[in-house]
């Protein structure tokens, strides 16, 4: 993870005041009192660098037990602290094949293909989980918070919806019935498309809805061994 490091120092150099970037490194646990010694000073007195500094806390950091987490909670309160600055990064550490997901960096795979921002904040925050602990190898934490997620978007589905309570069904009932519940809004849409007739859209309904029926079992399982 150096290598995104490097490519996105030079943007928190420039976005970052001197005493941001030590509040920065305190935060990301690194071990900020041994850059005591680098100050900025008045002229004509001679000072450190922005430059300096950041030599300083990279050294830090291949020094640190955990690099990876390091950089990653270091860029988590970048983007935090300056929200406007996460499409900057996120173009920087794509070509590492890295980005910029709910506010921390995580690999390209695995990734949501989904606008979380029509997701309510525990589902996000869910996903967001799930995505760091896959990071972090943590795949039990992963299945855990994946199936947290699941939950929350059928209870979710019953209550707009008025299936009664979820959790009268089994969890692959759950699924189950909140994709079913959708049936008709999807086969509206298709209903509105001229070269579609009913029938046609009806087999593109029965074609998507076999794609998640084995996903259904698979999340039951997971979720009953869990």
């Amino acid at each position: 993870m150096m290598e995104i490091w490097n490519a996105i120092r030079g943007i928190i150099r420039e976005k970052f005041t001197f005493r941001d970037l030590k509040e920065l490194a305190g935060a990301s646990g690194l071990p900020v009192n041994r850059l005591d010694h680098l100050q900025q000073r008045q002229l004509p007195a001679r000072g450190a660098s922005k430059n300096d500094l950041m030599d300083g806390i990279n050294g830090l950091i291949e020094e640190s037990s955990n690099p990876e987490e390091c950089i990653s909670r270091f860029i988590e309160d970048c983007i935090s602290r300056k929200p406007n600055i996460s499409e900057e990064i996120n173009v920087a550490i794509t070509r590492f094949n890295w980005c910029i997901q709910n506010g921390i960096p995580v690999p390209s795979e695995p990734h949501v293909d989904v606008d979380t921002i029509e997701l309510s904040e525990e589902i996000q925050t869910s996903l967001t989980n799930c995505i760091r602990r896959v990071r972090e190898n943590d795949f039990s934490g992963a299945i855990t918070s994946i199936c947290g997620a699941v939950d929350l978007v059928t209870r979710t589905v019953y209550e707009q919806k008025g299936l009664g309570n979820h959790t009268d069904d089994s969890y692959q009932q759950r699924i189950n019935r909140s994709f079913s519940s959708y049936e008709g809004e999807f086969l509206s849409d298709f209903n509105e498309i001229n070269s579609f007739d009913e029938n046609e859209a009806r087999r593109i309904w029965s074609n998507y809805r076999s794609s998640i029926k084995p996903k259904c079992l698979c999340a039951w399982r997971i979720q009953t061994h869990n």
